[in-house]
C-alpha cells in the first residue's frame, strides 16, 4: 500500500521537485521548458517572467499545503487499513484537481501573452507539439501487446524500486498480473492527444477573440477529460480501481526493509513540502509589506 503514496506523489508532479533544493529552481525549469516551444520577444518575455515569479510564489505559499494535506490523509488511510480502490479513485481525482488549479491560476495572465503571439510564433509552437506527438506515436508504433505489457511492467517496477528500495519477484508478478488485466487505452489516449492538439490549434488561430480563447483554453487546460469518449473515461476509471486493488495486494507483501525505505523517503518529502510552504508564506508576507 506504500505504492499508493508513490503514485500519488507522481500524480502531483512532485517527483521532479521533491527536495527543497530542486524546488528553488522551479522558475528556471518552467522557463527552460517554455523555450523548447517558442521564442518570445522582449515584451512577451517580461510578461512571462512576471507571471512565472507570481506563479511560483503562489504555488509555494498556497498550493503546497494542499499537497501535504492529501499526502498525509492517504498515509493515514494506509496506516489504518481503510484505503479502498474506490477511495484511491477519489484521491486520483483530487490530485488531478491540483494540476488543473495551476492552469486556473495562470490562465488570466496567460491570455494577453497568447493573444500577442505572432503567426511565426504560433507555427513554432504547433511544430514542436506535432513533433512531440509523432515521437509518441513512434514510441508505440509496431509494438506487440506483449512488448507493450513488458514496457508497462518495466515502468512500474522502476517506480516501485525508487520508493521501496527494490521489489521482490512476488511483487513483480503482481505488477505483471495487473498489467495483464488492465484495459487497453493506448489507441484512445493517442486519439485524445490528437484531438487536444487539433483543438489547441483552433484556439491559437482565434487568439484575437479573448472570450472565445478563454473558453477554448479553459476546456483544454482545466476540463480536458471532456475531450475523452465515454468509453475512454470508463476504461480509465476501471483501470484506476484495478490499480487501487493492486496497491492493497502489494501492501500485504512488503518487507520491513521496504516499509522503512518508503516511509523515510515519504516523510522527507512531506517535511520538505511543509518547510517550503512555510518559506513561501513568509515570502508572500514580505511581498505584501513591500
Amino acid at each position: 500500500m506504500k505504492k499508493t503514496m508513490l503514485l500519488l506523489v507522481l500524480l502531483l508532479g512532485l517527483s521532479a521537485c521533491s527536495t527543497k533544493f530542486s524546488y528553488h529552481f522551479l522558475d528556471w525549469a518552467i522557463g527552460w521548458e517554455l523555450d523548447d516551444y517558442v521564442t518570445l520577444d522582449k515584451t512577451q518575455q517580461k510578461s512571462m517572467d512576471r507571471l512565472i515569479e507570481k506563479f511560483v510564489l503562489w504555488h509555494q505559499s498556497e498550493e503546497l499545503t494542499h499537497y501535504v494535506a492529501q499526502l498525509t490523509e492517504v498515509e493515514h488511510l494506509i496506516q489504518t487499513n481503510t484505503l479502498t480502490p474506490e477511495l484511491w479513485v477519489e484521491h486520483v481525482t483530487i490530485a488531478k484537481r491540483h494540476w488543473f488549479r495551476l492552469f486556473e491560476f495562470a490562465l488570466p495572465e496567460m491570455l494577453p501573452i497568447i493573444a500577442s503571439l505572432t503567426d511565426v510564433q504560433v507555427k513554432q509552437i504547433l511544430a514542436q507539439l506535432r513533433k512531440d506527438e509523432q515521437a509518441l506515436i513512434k514510441e508505440f508504433a509496431g509494438k506487440t501487446p506483449e512488448q507493450l505489457q513488458q514496457d508497462a511492467d518495466d515502468n512500474l517496477i522502476e517506480q516501485f524500486d525508487e520508493w521501496l528500495g527494490s521489489v521482490s519477484d512476488e511483487q513483480k508478478q503482481l505488477i505483471h498480473q495487473y498489467n495483464q488485466q488492465r484495459l487497453s487505452t493506448l489507441d484512445m489516449w493517442l486519439d485524445y492527444r490528437h484531438e487536444w492538439l487539433r483543438q489547441f490549434e483552433i484556439a491559437l488561430g482565434q487568439r484575437a477573440d479573448t472570450p472565445l480563447l478563454t473558453e477554448r483554453l479553459t476546456l483544454l487546460m482545466i476540463q480536458p477529460d471532456e475531450l475523452k469518449s465515454e468509453k475512454h473515461r470508463a476504461f480509465l476509471r476501471q483501470n484506476t480501481e484495478g490499480f487501487g486493488a493492486l496497491l492493497l495486494t502489494i501492501n500485504a507483501s512488503l518487507s520491513p526493509k521496504q516499509s522503512k525505505h518508503f516511509y523515510k523517503k515519504l516523510n522527507k518529502l512531506i517535511q520538505d513540502l511543509r518547510e517550503l510552504n512555510q518559506e513561501g508564506v513568509e515570502k508572500a508576507a514580505m511581498a505584501v509589506k513591500d
